[in-house]
């Protein structure tokens, strides 16, 4: 009894915490793809938790009622449908993380709600088969057959979104960003501690604390990310661009770039059609920016400096540089409305990175070649 009612206690510590994520998640004024998916998994696991915490208090009789046996039988099965929906959830979001195309791709939606699936029913015919669980007169758990195939198939799941994340995490140009992927793709080892601990006992819900811990550093990641965003656009904001240029200007093997964007007539944009579609000028812009970028190996950093101007920072060779401008131009006419007033259009400035310079001065260097297009522009219409 004591064992039960200290496994009970842990469990509800747990949920107030993931309760308290979710309810600051909800209160956020916006939300990304990435905090949409990480509310999911933060209710599904909230859901998960209160299941498992019901299961312990119905079968240990801690709650007498008539039937404890069909009450303990329907929470285990529910904790069985809200661990594959929660572990599927956080898929969703480490699939934001890898900015993958998922969220868009109805083929790739179709087969992985389909693999969703499995787990759950399974779950809903061991209610008739006992095949993956069953509760004995005594009132023990027991774990059969189909519960190892259930929890290996989620342990596999989560690790191809695991391997995934480090293997892009090598890449990512971003501190910060590379830190938080490494962390995400931790969460598959939750999953197996939850399959493989029970083995060795179940005293104390390690899995419970382990998995909140997960989605604390997770809503931390995601949170301090917000903080470094700019809310309009969803890059990085001016305040997060120092900080970073003072890590890569020190820590690059390549030729580093800085290209400073500038959208061209932007202030007739706002004058003549407002302020609300000069916000969704500089959206498409970013939208993309983040497409041009989004095919190179090397992910390049990219900032919104202030007003319409943005920032890249890339790390790769003179023709790559070139490629990236091209990329620019191309995906800026691709998000381009058919029946918008007015042509979107940018100016591209670049400089090369030399050794001893400050970040202030190589933004200036690139302010400076963006400078010398818009002149030579201007003097070319006279």
């Amino acid at each position: 009894m004591l064992e039960s009612l200290l496994y009970a206690e842990v469990y509800v510590i747990c949920m107030i915490v993931v309760g308290l994520l979710l309810y600051w998640s909800l209160r956020g004024d916006t939300r990304s793809t990435s905090e949409r998916w990480l509310i999911r998994t933060l209710g599904g696991f909230l859901l998960n938790f209160t299941a498992n915490l019901c299961f312990t208090l119905f079968n240990n009789r801690l709650i007498p009622i008539s039937n404890t046996m069909a009450a303990a039988y329907f929470f285990k099965t529910m904790y069985f449908i809200t661990l594959d929906l929660s572990v599927f959830s956080w898929m969703g979001y480490a699939e934001t993380e890898l900015h993958s195309s998922f969220a868009k791709d109805k083929r790739w939606q179709r087969i992985v709600f389909g693999a969703a699936a499995i787990p759950i029913l399974v779950a809903l015919v061991n209610l008739w088969t006992r095949h993956m669980f069953y509760i004995d007169e005594g009132g023990a758990y027991r774990r059969v057959t189909m519960y190892h195939f259930v929890m290996l198939f989620l342990f596999a799941c989560t690790m191809v979104s695991g391997v995934r994340l480090v293997y892009h995490a090598r890449f990512e140009s971003d501190p910060n960003q590379r830190g938080h992927m490494r962390l995400t793709a931790s969460f598959p080892l939750c999953i197996l501690a939850a399959w493989l601990l029970p083995f060795i006992g179940e005293a104390f819900p390690v899995i419970c604390v382990s998995v909140m811990v997960e989605l604390l550093c997770l809503y931390t990641g995601t949170s301090t990310r917000q903080i470094s965003m700019d809310k309009l656009t969803q890059v990085n904001n001016r305040q997060n661009l120092i900080g970073f240029m003072n890590y890569k200007l020190r820590n690059h093997e390549e030729s580093l770039y800085l290209l400073m964007i500038d959208v061209d007539e932007f202030k007739p944009i706002n004058d003549t059609y407002g302020h609300l579609e000069g916000d969704n000028a500089l959206v498409r812009v970013a939208t993309a920016l983040k497409r041009a970028c989004a095919p190179y190996k090397k992910r390049h950093y990219i900032a919104r400096y202030g007003g319409d101007e943005f920032i890249v920072v890339m790390e790769g060779s003179g023709q790559e540089l070139n490629n990236l401008q091209q990329d620019i131009i191309r995906q800026l006419d691709a998000v381009q409305p058919a029946d918008a007033p007015y042509q979107l259009k940018v100016s591209i400035g670049s400089a090369e990175h030399q050794p001893g310079m400050e970040p202030k001065e190589l933004i200036a260097a690139a302010d400076a070649g963006l400078y010398e297009i818009k002149r030579a522009r201007k003097a070319g219409k006279r």
